[in-house]
């Protein structure tokens, strides 16, 4: 706040000069000769403070176009009251009560003057605010270290400029833009107080809704991210500082994508605004909820003790487990929650929502349906996986993958030795990887894409090396997973390197497994699948009888091969009830008009029993372990040096010993 001191002569009479003191919110007041609005007027004292007609001070408030209140204190000596125009004051009086809210208090705060606006806006008449102290007024709003600062400044004499909550009469608050000037007695002490107001309280309410309407979910009326953010910092930090717990729970509803794909979005929607209702039914002092997005929502918990969250958390389960109606149908479903608790498992609100969200996780990997707590080895299990997606992404980079491949050898005259690529990782420390030992940690659908995209190229480029050494091979079959198929982009690349390479499609076979019958994007998947079959691409159904496939799904799909798994073949021909489903899986798909190829084989005798029940193909160590491309000629050379046929049907006697 800036003081300036402005000589400005007063053309009205030539004898006098008048100084003007103007107290303005920033910075020297320009004296620029353009009119400005005034909004308030002073009032009249003597030297001892007693009113009177002799004019010492005169305060005159004006509003500048800016908006800004400038205080404006005329000085006059005993000479000077003739100057001050009768009409002009009675003018300004005018002015002040029908445009401004003005009260004045003596030093101890007691009301000795109001206007008619402040009896408006208050609900008060001036009968019952007379005599009264301002106190009469207070609200809530503000700290009494608020009002401590306020009175510090004005004791000093010092214009205070703020805004104020007010209570009504009838117990409703207001806002208002307020500047108190002091009086000063000849000692220069204040001895009352001229305050001049203006009501904002609509403007307070346009900001409050503003704030309302970012900080909540406009779908289910909980608070939204922002404000649960802005929610578990202050409520971490007075933890801190009292040295209390907080807990964290995420709680999501199970299997929501499938509901709102089931039932439709509307359906979806009420659902969450039932589920949010149930939550808030929790909601305490001490209990904070918000919507942080999708079907995801936070619980902060506080003020609670430790062994009292797990029943509170477990009684919200229950709750969600009521059934609730969708349209016409009444449905049941559950949710699953993860809980983490500061300062022990973490110490910053980033930090407490990923335990949180690692436990969740967890929940959900368990069963669902649930509740869990985050524990020290779950960020392990994170970071694990962390450094794994690190170093595929590198090992794609760094030319660390390749396929092998196995072959898949014929019991009948006619056909010819197949192979199967098998992907393999030679990781920099810890030798070479089957699938097996990292494909099941990643549950990255665009990181499975990329190695898919690997496979593809790598096998038409091995394709193309095995035809121009004219090995004897007939197909090549690769492995895809539902991540090659979330768009169209695997097949795209196949046609692609298909017309590149000039390798026709019915030169490859791909092979999937039972689980992508189960997945909602099955018809997207079907389609692709059907453009790869018509195009001549075998179509294999790897590990059958370890899912949840039925034989509808034989039908459905134009699948031409059967692989049997190596779970069902490793017991034989101890285990009976092997034999049977071994039998009655290669006699269904043959009548299906589907051959099949029996996995996992290691031993004479299971070649030899499975030939006779009938297989079409047959593939283990028992014939040759899976091998690079290098080694693939050496390897294909001894098969077919044991072969009872010349056109290929292998006589089964001993291994390859490649």
């Amino acid at each position: 706040m800036g003081d300036a001191v402005v000589r400005i002569s007063q053309k009205r009479n030539a004898r006098r000069a008048v100084w003007i003191k103007v107290l303005a919110r920033d910075g020297p007041f320009s004296a620029e000769p353009r009119p400005l609005t005034l909004h308030a007027a002073g009032r009249e004292s003597d030297q001892s403070g007693r009113r009177q007609s002799i004019v010492k001070r005169f305060v005159v408030f004006w509003r500048r176009s800016d908006g800004r209140m400038i205080v404006v204190q005329h000085s006059h000596g005993p000479n000077d009251l003739g100057e001050v125009n009768k009409s002009e004051t009675g003018f300004i009086h005018y002015a002040l009560d029908v445009t401004a809210i003005v009260a004045i208090t003596n030093v101890q705060g007691t009301i000795t003057h109001v206007n008619n606006k402040f009896c408006e806006i208050s609900g008060y008449s001036q009968h019952e605010l007379i005599g009264q102290n301002h106190r009469l007024l207070r609200s809530d709003a503000h700290d009494k270290t608020f009002f401590r600062e306020m009175y510090r400044q004005i004791a000093r004499g010092q214009v205070w400029r703020g805004e104020i909550c007010n209570r009504r009469k009838d117990g409703t608050t207001y806002w208002v833009d307020t500047t108190i000037v002091p009086h000063l007695n000849a000692a220069g002490n204040p001895d009352s107080y001229t305050s001049i107001r203006f009501d904002v309280t609509r403007r307070h309410q346009i900001e409050e809704d503003l704030r309302h309407a970012v900080s909540t979910d406009a779908l289910t009326g909980t608070a939204n991210r922002r404000r649960f953010q802005e929610y578990l910092t202050a409520t971490l930090e007075l933890s801190n500082s009292i040295h209390t717990s907080v807990y964290l729970a995420l709680i999501d509803i199970d299997a929501f994508k499938e509901i709102n794909d089931t039932f439709g979005h509307v359906a979806g929607d009420n659902l969450l605004k039932n589920f949010a209702e149930r939550l808030r039914a929790f909601e305490a002092e001490n209990i904070f909820i918000a919507r942080l997005g999708g079907d995801e929502f936070g619980i902060v918990i506080s003020d609670k003790a430790c062994a009292d969250v797990p029943a509170l958390l477990d009684e919200v389960l229950d709750s969600i487990k009521q059934p609730v109606w969708l349209g016409d149908i009444k449905h049941r479903y559950t949710a699953s929650i993860g809980v983490a608790a500061f300062p022990m498992d973490a110490k910053t609100p980033d930090g407490l929502f990923k335990a949180a969200d690692m436990a969740l996780y967890h929940s959900k990997a368990s069963g669902r349906d649930q509740r869990q707590c985050f524990a020290p080895r779950l960020q392990l299990a994170v970071e694990y996986k962390s450094a794994l997606l690190q170093a595929v992404e590198a090992g794609l980079d760094r030319n660390q993958f390749s396929l092998h491949y196995q072959a898949v050898v014929p019991t009948v005259p006619g056909k010819s030795i197949s192979l199967e690529g098998l992907l393999r990782w030679q990781h920099p420390e810890r030798g070479l990887l089957t699938p097996g030992a990292f494909l099941p940690e990643i549950n990255d659908p665009g990181l499975e894409s990329e190695i898919g995209m690997f496979v593809v190229e790598r096998a038409f480029k091995d394709m193309a090396r095995i035809l121009e050494e004219s090995l004897p091979v007939d197909r090549l079959a690769i492995n895809v997973a539902n991540a090659d198929f979330r768009s169209d982009r695997f097949v795209d690349r196949f046609f692609e390197l298909s017309a590149q390479t000039g390798i026709s499609p019915d030169r490859f076979c791909v092979e999937v497994v039972e689980q992508v019958f189960l997945g909602t994007n099955f018809q997207s998947f079907q389609d692709r699948l059907l453009r790869l079959h018509d195009a001549g691409v075998e179509l294999a159904l790897d590990d059958f009888g370890t899912g949840f496939a039925s034989l509808t799904h034989l039908r459905r799909i134009p699948i031409d091969r059967v692989k049997i798994d190596r779970g069902f073949i490793s017991s034989l021909p101890a285990s009976g009830e092997d034999l049977v489903l071994v039998k009655g899986i290669i006699d269904i798909a043959h009548a299906l008009g589907k051959s099949v190829t029996a996995e996992g084989i290691e031993t004479e005798e299971q070649a030899t029993l499975l030939q006779q029940l009938g297989a079409d193909g047959l593939q283990g160590w028992y014939f040759s372990k899976a091998c690079t491309m290098e080694r693939l000629p050496y390897v294909l050379l001894q098969l077919l040096s044991r072969s009872r046929y010349s056109d290929h049907a292998l006589q089964i006697v001993a291994p390859s010993r490649a």
